[in-house]
Parts: structure tokens; sequence; C-alpha cells
């Protein structure tokens, strides 16, 4: 089994769960068109509040994903971004997800090994728990065997997975940016959101993470690569 650990994160992303509460109805099912707008929204202040030298970034391509869980109603929808600056290259996901409160895992995205994690942040909050800040826990690993290095999970599974607290749902965004190790034309990420319970033989419940999952790729334009 591959041993993991928790890398410290770098850059705190910015504060939009007092507009999403004011936009989303969290008892509800949220609508594809809301979840697009959202990461419209914080696309467009991410790029206008960075300073001076992120302007030299010039996007090649943009890929749009969206899950739905249909065990637990949870939605993971965004957008990835690959960009370039001279022969500098990096990729950024910016997310929205909708926790329900059936689900006790939340959203994974899954980093491949050859790309560094630079920083992850999510201002996700739940609707029970309001004592808790921090629903992010990133796990890594170097170990060559795994198919992915790094874990981000958000949401329930981001604190602990606290099966015994009754989570209330929540909503949040999602930021995450990695540049390669070395020369990479394109990204695979592995991204999921959901969970359900598999009852073992003994009786004990195992929770199963991601259930509803897929790749999504992401290439630099031809003349980038």
């Amino acid at each position: 089994m591959p041993s993991y650990s928790s890398p410290k994160r770098t850059v705190k992303f910015l504060n939009f769960e007092e507009y999403l509460c004011k936009v989303v109805n969290i008892q509800k099912a949220v609508p594809f068109a809301l979840g697009i707008s959202a990461v419209l929204i914080l696309a467009g202040f991410y790029y206008a509040t960075h300073d001076e030298r992120y302007l030299f970034w010039q996007t090649v391509e943009t890929v749009k994903f969206y899950l739905k869980d249909n065990n637990t109603g949870s939605i993971f929808v965004g957008t990835l971004f690959a960009q370039t600056n001279g022969e500098l290259k990096r990729i950024i996901l910016i997310g929205w997800v909708n926790i329900t409160e059936l689900d006790f895992g939340g959203a994974l995205v899954g980093i491949p090994h050859g790309w560094r994690l630079i920083s992850a942040e999510t201002n996700y909050r739940d609707r029970n728990l309001t004592n808790i800040s921090d629903w992010m826990d990133i796990l890594v690993t170097e170990d060559p065997t795994s198919s992915v290095r790094y874990r981000i999970f958000v949401g329930p599974a981001g604190h602990g997975i606290p099966i015994q607290h009754p989570c209330g749902g929540g909503t949040g965004s999602v930021f995450v940016e990695l540049v390669p190790e070395e020369d990479s034309s394109s990204l695979t990420l592995r991204l999921g959101v959901g969970s359900s319970f598999k009852v073992l033989e003994d009786g004990r419940k195992l929770l199963v993470l991601a259930t509803t999952s897929k790749n999504v790729t992401i290439e630099f334009s031809e003349q980038q690569k």
C-alpha cells in the first residue's frame, strides 16, 4: 500500500462563501447553469485580483467538466485552464461543489506523478458543522506504483470523514494550481464526487468515496508542446 502524507498549502483562495450562500439554496438540487455561472464568476475574480506578473500567463486551452452523483445528488463542476508564460506551463482548476447531506465523502481531485501541486484551497462550509473552517485534505505519495501522486478531498472527507457527526451539506469553490516537473503536453486528472456505504461480512460499514468519477484531460496547444 502506498504511504501518504499531507503537504502544506501555500496560497489562500478568495472568500466567496457569503456570495454563494445568497445565490444557492443548498437544500435543493442545484441546476447545472448555476454551477457554471459560479465558476465563471470565480474565474473572473481570480484573474482580476492577481498581480501584474500573472498577466503574462496566456490561456491556450480550456476544458469544462461536470459530475453529478446519482446516489447522493452531489455536484462537482468547473473548468481546467492550460496556460503558458514563455517556456513555463501550468494548469489551473477552478471549480464549485454542492455536497448534499447524504454525502459523507464530497469531491476528489486526483493528480498524477510528474506534476507538482503549487496551491489548493476551498471555501467550502457545512450547514451543520459551522465550527469547522477547514474542509480540504491533501494526501501525497511518491510511490511510483500508485496511480496518482496527490489526492485532494473537499467536503466531509476533507475533514476526517465525520461519520459520527451528520453533515448538513454545503457549497464552496475549489482552486488548484499545478506545474509539470518536466516538459509535458497534457494532463489527465481523476475527478470524482459522491459516496456510498458497503456492508462487510462482519456487518461493519465501509465508506466508498468518489462513487461518480471520470478522467478529464487537457492539452497545451500544438505550438506550445
